[in-house]
């Protein structure tokens, strides 16, 4: 949740996926109606013609609805942002100056567009459709994992990744160069790549949408990368209860990044929970996989075997700045999940109780580290 549901009301274009707010959210689409009063749009995705459906906006006589088959939210808004770029609706100084879009990826990177090099058993010959660094995974009901060496920065300095400034233009230099094409291992060239093969017929066969509504849609969402426009996306478990639910939310923060929609009145993107085990799950640790403070469970492996290996897990972080080691700028949250275990431990087993922290972790169950127990 980036905003208020008071900002609602300050939004140009608002779409509402994967939610019927109208009737399971109303207190939130009291903003929507503001902002219609005041003559906003409302774009609407959803598999069923609901309630919200029937208050989209109309423009030149047809309503700004798109149906979609369940579970195809990513190839929609992907052909989303290929409208986007192709239309040159693009708020190109918010890329370059709040996003990582010209910043220089590993050159083994690989797109979903290439044919992954990787040798598997999933298949005899290379599978496309997959990132560079698909391995085997003998976990039960998990198809793909990744060696995610090649999706790290370059990096032109302890912390400071690698900037195609020859596209972009310099740091802080003013505006945006846009000169000529961009670097081939850049974000924003990867990005490209990996939009390219998505349009509205494309994306029309595979949502079953009709075409003229997918145009009318895009067209009405990607007309605020303007400054002085902004829009907003409202979604709920219609979006996050997939396999690649989390997949999906980052479509939609792509695409607000694209057009510069986050960070400013009216815009973000907007969850709306009412369900308690939405964030229960998680947070009260009733998945398997998690320990409270979303730690990662202990399993059998090495690296979490004992105490100590599983704190040293920990010990360079998990986010791709933190593959410069001692650099306090590249420190992430992640990087302290040694103490949040202690910590657990310690409410767990009390100092008072005798127990030692590295008994406490040994009293910890252990997940076998070759087995998925989710069922995909």
């Amino acid at each position: 949740m980036t905003n208020h549901w008071n900002d609602i009301a300050n939004s140009d274009v608002i779409m509402i996926i994967g939610s019927n707010a109208a009737e399971n959210h109303p207190v939130s689409f009291k903003y929507v109606q503001k902002a219609l009063d005041k003559g906003a749009k409302l774009c609407v995705v959803d598999p069923r013609y609901t309630r919200t459906a029937s208050k989209a906006s109309f423009v030149s006589g047809s309503q700004l609805y798109s149906k979609l088959r369940s579970g195809t939210d990513i190839a929609f808004m992907l052909g989303m942002m290929r409208y986007a770029v192709a239309s040159g609706r693009v708020n190109w100084q918010y890329l370059r100056d709040c996003t990582n879009a010209p910043y220089l990826i590993n050159s083994g990177f690989e797109t979903c567009r290439v044919a992954s090099s990787v040798p598997v058993t999933l298949s005899p010959t290379p599978i496309t459709g997959t990132f560079s660094g698909l391995v085997d995974d003998p976990r039960r009901h998990k198809k793909y994992k990744y060696d995610k060496t090649t999706w790290a920065y370059q990096f032109a300095g302890p912390g400071q990744p690698a900037v195609d400034s020859a596209y972009w233009g310099a740091p802080n230099s003013g505006l945006v160069s846009l000169s000529g094409s961009p670097n081939a291992n850049s974000v924003w060239a990867k990005f490209l790549e990996q939009i390219s093969s998505y349009t509205v017929n494309m994306v029309s066969d595979i949502t079953g949408a009709d075409p003229a509504a997918i145009n009318a849609v895009y067209d009405a969402y990607t007309s605020t990368y303007l400054d002085h426009k902004s829009a907003c996306i409202m979604y709920a478990m219609g979006s996050t209860q997939h396999t690649y639910g989390s997949q999906n939310v980052r479509s939609y923060a792509m695409m607000q990044l694209l057009l510069g929609n986050a960070g400013v009145a009216g815009g973000g993107i907007n969850a709306l929970r009412g369900e308690s085990n939405v964030q229960g799950s998680t947070d009260m640790c009733l998945l398997w996989h998690i320990l409270p403070g979303y730690l990662a469970v202990t399993n059998t492996s090495p690296g979490k075997g004992t105490r100590a290996a599983y704190k040293d897990g920990y010990s360079t972080g998990k986010s791709g700045l933190d593959s410069t080691p001692g650099d306090p700028v590249s420190l992430s949250w992640w990087k302290f999940g040694g103490k949040y275990l202690d910590s657990l431990l310690q409410a767990w087993w009390p100092i008072e109780t005798g127990v030692t922290q590295d008994q406490a972790y040994h009293f910890l169950p252990k997940a076998d580290k070759d087995m998925w127990y989710t069922h995909e």
